[in-house]
């Protein structure tokens, strides 16, 4: 299969965000939502480093579960704050707002498109009207180069004479 840089390029992003996206959503699909309580600032040490986060509590069915939230996005004590869970497995419960549900999954996802990102833009590696050669047995990737920087073939006999 023959295929423009664009398509590769698009190919290689789905298969390096879509996993990331479509456990998301998968995820979302299947969560509980509720609002917990924050209940108090807790604290932890990790070496020199000090982190505040909320402590949030919740109920799942006739369970109160108790959650710690992100570093540094605090909440007022008594204040409602929503949550999403998952009903089978309640202590995976993750706060209901940007950050704390999608910035591991930008994070994870986005280094790799970030590279790609790099590699499609910059005009030296894959030139435009690169095409990439797609096949089932070696090599599986092929890079052919534009036209206009195919390198005329040398005899190699002519060479030393």
């Amino acid at each position: 299969m023959l295929l423009n840089k664009n398509k590769f390029f698009l190919l290689l992003f789905v298969m390096a965000f879509g996993p990331f996206l479509a456990y998301k959503l998968v995820w979302i699909a299947r969560s509980e939502k509720v609002n917990g309580v924050m209940g108090f600032v807790g604290k932890s040490y990790t070496g020199q480093l000090i982190h505040y986060y909320s402590v949030i509590s919740f109920q799942a069915g006739k369970d109160t579960i108790w959650m710690n939230g992100n570093d540094n996005i605090f909440f007022k004590k008594g204040e409602a704050v929503p949550i999403r869970y998952q009903k089978n497995d309640p202590h995976n419960a993750r706060l209901d707002i940007f950050p704390s549900m999608w910035g591991d999954t930008i994070v994870y996802g986005g280094i790799p498109v970030a590279i790609l990102l790099l590699l499609y833009l910059h005009p030296h590696i894959f030139p435009r009207r690169t095409k990439f050669r797609l096949s089932g047995k070696r090599p599986f990737l092929q890079v052919i180069p534009p036209p206009d920087q195919l390198q005329p073939a040398t005899n190699v006999a002519n060479m030393y004479t």
